[in-house]
């Protein structure tokens, strides 16, 4: 659905259902009939309402229909009914993109105190928006429950503005339960449908611009250049922090349709998604459940669980390239992907058991401290077939590549230090590589937005420390076994040949000084035999871009402190 069941009948029920004077004992509901309500450009049509117990007399209920819209939420929290029940009800509201046209059926508010419904429940409605530029879109809703709802503060929100920034959010509705819902969009040749809806404490305040002005700006905008549009983006960002919720849930959505190529169907699925904690443009949480992809190109992927927390999108209305959050994680990631670049039977096959990382310590719109780690990422190098990129694996023995790591960073603002440790990759029939580094004069200036000042403060940023280890034979003993067989000689002839061409390749990058010589006998040893080497470079006063262009390689690593060791 587009809107709540609520947000969409508030405002006609809110101005003409309790417009009734009160029965006395025994007395009969009061009825109504034929009644056109207009609200700017919207007009509403009630055949029929019957209403109980109302608490104005008749000459105080005329008057709220004579009073137009103006001070509409002050009128309705004098009202007090205790039941209003509406068979049917019509609007229509025009506007230059376009005509919406809604039906509700059978809407019943229930023990309305100064302008607070106790229960709203309906049978569900339907809704068509006409496009000026000719598409049709069709909203159908099931039965629905709402309870807690303020049709006082639902009318101020809807009709006015505010003036005050700081105005406090108020309790707009308790729980709303839509039962089912389905979207038809023609012009993008889209069906969606969604089972059970659950929103719960909603609260909220009237925007600095009305709503359906922010809704024309923001349809009219350039998805590819919003910053183009900085005082709507204010805007938006001001709609988005005057609501908050404790959760929002929906389960079954479906999105079934036709897209590239030659408007082949595609069919998306979530068994459930949600937000929960949303406040001030963000959410604690953000999450979808059991999703899957059947692409109009043929393509297939499967989500079990992807989550946001605590998600803060107020930096990418403000200009990031990207929302603050302090963790990201996915579950049970699997695609089967067509490659057509590559070739008519190409695919590109993945997936991913676990993925995970948090961010903390937030420089602006920039962590400084993370930690990630990937479980078991498999990609099935035989379904891409042979390219430039598998070829070299497919002839090592390599069906498929097998992955885990983790990472972890922080910037130390004190000493103006940024460690990288650890990373650690476990390559499956590979090997296992670890590595730690040490940064030095790292400012806050690195962390900024502007590129041009990032650039400039990485430039003074030296290396302090690298520490690098390597595990395993597998990659190592494949690699020898595929030379041996192309050279038409011996794995261990092979294996001779490339431990000398290491070390001699080592020797001419990096000078004939006593750490190239070592570090060239660490690796010369592992190629020989191939278990764990650990390699540290440490530079206590750091080295930097500028001494990486003034001076010889060989230079700065014979002004190194250098660890080289082998475990045979």
């Amino acid at each position: 659905m587009r809107k709540s069941l609520a947000f969409r009948v508030v405002m006609s029920l809110s101005l003409i259902g309790f417009a009734a004077p009160s029965p006395g004992a025994g007395e009969k509901p009061l009825t109504l009939d034929n009644l056109v309500i207009t609200l700017g450009a919207t007009t509403y049509r009630i055949p029929h309402i019957e209403i109980e117990g109302a608490s104005l007399s008749l000459t105080e209920l005329a008057s709220l229909f004579l009073s137009g819209d103006a001070d509409v939420a002050a009128r309705l929290a004098r009202i007090s009914a205790r039941r209003i029940a509406v068979p049917a009800m019509s609007s229509e509201s025009r506007k230059d993109s376009g005509v919406a046209r809604a039906a509700y059926r059978k809407l019943v508010f229930e023990n309305v105190v100064s302008g607070r419904a106790a229960t709203v429940r309906g049978d569900g409605g339907e809704e068509t928006i006409e496009s000026a530029k000719g598409g049709v879109q069709r909203v159908f809703w099931g039965a629905s429950t709402a309870k807690g709802l303020d049709l006082a503060e639902f009318a101020r929100l809807a009709l006015s503005t505010r003036g005050d920034a700081n105005e406090p959010l108020k309790p707009l509705i308790e729980e709303e339960v839509v039962e089912s819902s389905r979207i038809e969009d023609t012009a993008a040749n889209l069906v969606m449908t969604t089972g059970r809806l659950k929103i719960e404490g909603v609260r909220g305040r009237a925007l600095r611009t009305p709503p359906g002005k922010l809704i024309e700006r923001f349809e009219k905008i350039d998805p590819a250049k919003p910053e183009d549009n900085p005082a709507l983006m204010r805007d938006v960002l001001d709609a988005l922090q005057s609501f908050e919720s404790a959760s929002i849930g929906v389960d079954d959505v479906v999105a079934a349709g036709r897209g590239d190529p030659a408007g082949q169907p595609f069919t998306a699925k979530i068994a459930r998604a949600g937000m929960r904690k949303v406040a001030g443009a963000g959410a604690g949480e953000m999450f979808f459940d059991e999703f899957s992809l059947a692409a109009s190109d043929g393509g297939h992927l499967s989500v079990k669980r992807f989550a946001l927390n605590e998600v803060q999108l107020a930096p990418v209305l403000e200009g990031a390239a990207y929302p603050k959050l302090a963790r990201i994680e996915a579950r049970g990631v699997a695609a089967d992907l067509p490659d057509p670049k590559t070739s008519e039977t190409s695919r590109m096959k993945f997936s991913v058991e676990n993925a995970s990382a948090t961010f903390d310590n937030y420089l602006a719109s920039t962590p400084t401290k993370f930690s990630g780690r990937i479980d078991n990422f498999v990609v099935d190098l035989s379904a891409r077939g042979e390219t430039q990129t598998t070829a070299h694996f497919l002839a090592l023995g390599y069906r498929e590549l097998a992955l885990s790591g983790v990472a972890a960073g922080e910037w130390r603002e004190k000493s103006s230090e940024a460690a990288l440790e650890p990373v650690a990759i476990d390559a499956k029939n590979m090997g296992v590589a670890r590595l730690s580094a040490l940064f030095g004069n790292v400012s806050s200036a690195a962390f900024s937005p502007s590129p041009l000042i990032s650039r400039a403060a990485t430039l003074t940023t030296s290396i302090k420390s690298i520490d690098l280890t390597l595990e395993g034979d597998g990659l190592v003993d494949r690699v020898l076994a595929l030379e041996a067989k192309e050279q038409k000689t011996s794995v261990d002839k092979a294996r001779a040949d490339y431990a000398k061409a290491a070390a001699t390749a080592i020797t001419a990058l990096g000078g004939a000084g006593t750490n190239a010589k070592r570090i060239a006998e660490a690796v010369s040893a592992y190629i020989e035999k191939p278990k764990r080497l650990h390699l540290r470079f440490a530079a206590p006063k750091g080295v930097n871009a500028l001494d990486a262009l003034a001076r010889k390689p060989s230079e700065i690593l014979e002004s190194l402190d250098v660890e080289a060791s082998v475990e045979r």
